[in-house]
């Protein structure tokens, strides 16, 4: 396959865009590397990059944006095709259309502006007027093989997809037929035999001879399908374990006609009212909402979770350099009011290390990148209640605290713990509900 990074007439550097052009196969794909990114993680502008790389809106954090402005929908509906209930794999809201199609949502004035940059982006031949938006929380979220081909959208539809927050893996598969009569999910891994594998794949319209195509996408990366990529190639976001909060627009160009009008019901359909009749008010969460109802705060220090957004991914590197530094200066430096400091510091340290010890489910690493302040309160509240904990063994019995007793007085801290979090957003749980 030919895989080449070339100069495309956009205001891109030419060493950030990645394109795939390779007509036996039908894959035409353009990866625009960075240039969405929130402000302090734009690629650096080199001497290649053109003038226009100036008109990009850099004030603007989108990530935050929609964080702060999209209420969110987790939409259940009946399957005509499989015959059962089914709830979309990931959080979705949707924008636009053609306004004389029902149902519409006309595009908010505050969306309007990435619009244009990514429009201008990749130049006046492109255009979008539907967007598709989608929240993976985390790791569980996905969204399954499927191909965004669909007949009101045109013969060769150019389909952009911007990627904000963590790194996903996006991943494309050939087919010898898009539209299978099967759910989709095939797995040509799945079996021992390489004869039952191909036959399994051909009978869900697979092509096994072609490998799977796999990126890894960052974020402000701009993916753009263009030419019969629709016809020939299925793709999808799969589950990670780890992965923390991603945001992904979709931008596509729907075309006036009848089928359009079937077609733009259809992405409502499937994206904000579900079975809901259209003239009520579908279920919807705002980001803060979500991460209430996954468990609060607490949810964001626990092993396994290792970023939500590209600001978390900045602070963590921050704090863990503030670190490094400190140890650092308190090592070389020997003076009085150093070493004084440096004990003052041990002291707080070492109540950290307990701390660490003590709660198995806090990741080490996250806790770290925490602002000081946040790590304070978290350590003394911890510490408080450890020493009620303490007054309360020592009143009651001499003897050292049972297995089962410990993990229960572990519990209720845990418990006691939330409740306390939940009366103080304003210094804690307001750290996280936006990153």
């Amino acid at each position: 396959m030919d895989v080449k990074k070339t100069i495309k007439q956009c205001c891109c550097p030419p060493n950030n865009i990645t394109r795939i052009e390779d007509d036996e196969k039908g894959l035409h794909v353009d990866i625009h590397r960075g240039m969405f990114a929130s402000n302090t993680e734009k690629n650096t502008i080199t001497n290649n990059t053109t003038a226009a790389t100036n008109t990009l809106n850099n004030n603007v954090n989108w990530y935050d944006e929609l964080l702060s402005n999209v209420r969110w929908h987790r939409v259940k509906y009946k399957s005509s095709r499989f015959q059962k209930d089914c709830t979309t794999p990931c959080y979705t809201a949707f924008y636009g259309g053609r306004a004389e199609y029902s149902p519409y949502i006309p595009i908010p004035q505050w969306f309007q502006p990435l619009i244009d940059e990514v429009n201008s982006h990749l130049g006046d031949h492109v255009q979008f007027n539907a967007f598709l938006l989608r929240l993976y929380f985390d790791g569980n979220d996905e969204i399954a093989w499927h191909t965004d081909g669909r007949t009101f959208l045109g013969e060769k539809p150019t389909i952009a997809s911007l990627s904000l927050g963590c790194k996903a893996t996006f991943q494309m598969r050939r087919m010898t037929n898009v539209w299978p009569c099967v759910n989709g999910s095939i797995n040509t891994s799945s079996s021992n035999s390489t004869t039952n594998t191909n036959a399994t794949a051909a009978a869900a319209g697979v092509d096994a001879s072609t490998p799977i195509q796999s990126f890894t996408l960052h974020d402000g990366d701009l993916l753009v399908m263009r030419g019969d990529t629709q016809k020939h190639w299925h793709h999808r976001v799969p589950k990670e374990k780890g992965r923390g909060v991603r945001l992904n627009i979709n931008f596509r160009y729907v075309l006036p006609g009848q089928d359009a009008e079937r077609g733009q019901m259809t992405y409502y359909k499937y994206m904000v009212f579900g079975d809901v009749p259209i003239d009520q008010q579908p279920p919807s969460w705002t980001y803060d909402e979500i991460v209430s109802r996954k468990g609060g705060m607490m949810n964001f220090v626990q092993k396994g979770v290792k970023c939500h957004g590209s600001k978390r991914e900045r602070q963590q590197q921050q704090q863990k350099q503030e670190l490094s530094t400190r140890k650092r200066r308190e090592s070389n430096n020997n003076d009085n009011n150093t070493a004084a400091s440096s004990s003052s510091g041990d002291n707080a340290e070492s109540d950290i290390q307990r701390y660490l010890t003590s709660e198995q489910s806090v990741d080490r690493e996250v806790f770290m990148s925490l602002p000081t302040d946040i790590r304070d309160e978290l350590v003394s509240q911890w510490k408080s209640q450890q020493n009620q904990l303490q007054s309360t063994t020592n009143t009651i019995s001499p003897l050292p605290l049972s297995y089962s007793k410990r993990k229960e007085n572990s519990q209720n801290f845990a418990s006691s713990f939330g409740k306390k979090t939940k009366k103080n957003n304003g210094k804690i749980d307001s750290f996280f509900v936006k990153r």
